[in-house]
């Protein structure tokens, strides 16, 4: 996201927030029917062609593999961290040094969707290349100020990722969308209308064959009353109306000052709000490493420049990868949650590796924004018996169908049983 569209963001967000727009009603979280890495297995050079279920696809946005921090390459840096791919390359006069980097480090991205005919050539990078980004802010960008962009409409950006799928069917098409696309209040404001506000975010969603939205909520200057983990569990709730129920849909996070007001996010902060894309449906993790200041200021890596964000990405990324075969499973029913002191809960139920599994995340919504501490209900399709809470050494019982169990706020356990 360029630091221009950023500035933008928080003035089309003051409007869709204040705004009383009816949130949509919680959705289900992809896929329902296989495993989502089934979805990938059309794509023969995309981000997982084998449908390897041990893979839980973790990106960062518009990075320079060439280039240095801390002594090393980043494009070899973010590997060992866990982020698998990265989401775009810049475009300027300095982007053959970067497609250097790239293959020096042997990282892999989605380039620009101009690059198709270039990716098509270099065989012997294939597989540095994985997909391709028709857009970004599509939603956001079709009128730039006082200018309209006709090509940043619904029906332009489906001919383009048209026109890419056609050249090279082997790998998948990327959309990121903006705060019309991905925030529950998002039609409010919306201009230049194609068809109706909802049939152009559906059409704008079938652009993509994978899809994200970027709302900050931690650190958005004008957050008002969306503050919180929460709020970024409800952009992948607002997308499933556009984009359908199977479509992967990846989470977007800042690792550091994405607005040139607002705040900057902890580590305890971005793990939050990493788990509550994913309790809501998110079937991937983008990191957004850009940070910008009053005083002008810029640097695009955060992720390596914070040494606490640093750790903090690299733990939550293994244990992500750790629990991959779980988080790609069908979602099933049969569990719900429920907290004391009215702190809502966010649930998941997966059958994976022989067992049952149950990951819950205390939540918050507008009208308790910031999740407390509580004692929570979980109803389980199982009588009796014990449940692991996993990578915690301890067991909790299972009596009368249910686990009860101790969260602080937005704290996620993970059972197995």
């Amino acid at each position: 996201m360029a630091r221009a569209r950023l500035v933008a963001a928080v003035v089309l967000l003051t409007a869709a927030c204040t705004a009383e727009a009816e949130p949509p009603p919680p959705l289900p979280s992809a896929p329902q029917g296989g495993s989502v890495v089934d979805y990938y297995k059309k794509w023969a050079n995309g981000p997982n062609p084998a449908g390897d279920p041990a893979i839980f696809p973790i990106n960062v946005w518009m990075q320079d593999p060439s280039s240095v921090e801390n002594g090393a390459k980043i494009g070899r840096t973010y590997q060992e961290l866990g982020i698998d791919f990265g989401l775009g390359l810049w475009e300027d006069e300095w982007y053959y040094l970067r497609k250097e980097g790239l293959e020096q480090t042997d990282w892999r991205v989605y380039p620009d969707a101009k690059r198709v005919d270039e990716v098509l050539k270099d065989t012997a990078h294939a597989r540095n290349y994985v997909g391709y980004v028709i857009a970004d802010e599509p939603d956001m960008n079709k009128v730039y100020g006082d200018v309209f962009h006709p090509d940043m409409q619904p029906s332009a950006i489906v001919a383009k990722a048209e026109g890419v799928r056609a050249k090279d069917p082997s790998r998948p098409t990327y959309l990121n969308f903006g705060v019309w696309m991905g925030t529950p209040g998002g039609g409010v404001g919306y201009g230049h209308i194609e068809k109706t506000y909802e049939e152009d975010m559906r059409t704008y969603c079938s652009a993509a064959d994978i899809a994200s939205a970027d709302y900050y909520g931690w650190t958005h200057p004008d957050r008002g009353d969306r503050v919180g983990a929460f709020s970024y569990g409800a952009v992948i709730d607002t997308m499933r109306k556009w984009c359908g129920p199977d479509k992967p849909l990846y989470g977007f996070v800042e690792t550091g000052h994405p607005h040139t007001h607002g705040e900057t996010i902890t580590p305890d902060q971005l793990e939050s709000a990493v788990w509550n894309t994913i309790l809501h449906g998110a079937t991937g993790i983008n990191y957004f490493a850009h940070s910008f200041y009053t005083e002008g200021k810029g640097e695009y890596s955060s992720v390596l420049t914070r040494p606490e964000i640093t750790a903090k990405v690299k733990a939550v990324n293994a244990r992500l990868k750790s629990l991959a075969p779980v988080l790609n499973a069908p979602n099933r029913p049969g569990v719900t949650a429920r907290g004391d002191n009215a702190v809502p809960v966010s649930v998941l139920h997966k059958d994976a590796l022989g067992a049952r599994w149950v990951i819950a995340q205390t939540d918050g919504n507008t009208s308790l924004p910031r999740s407390g501490s509580a004692r929570v209900e979980i109803t389980v399709p199982v009588e009796s018996g014990t449940a692991t809470v996993v990578d915690e050494n301890r067991t909790v019982p299972i009596e009368n169908g249910k686990i009860v169990d101790d969260f602080g706020a937005y704290q996620v356990h993970v059972y197995r049983f």
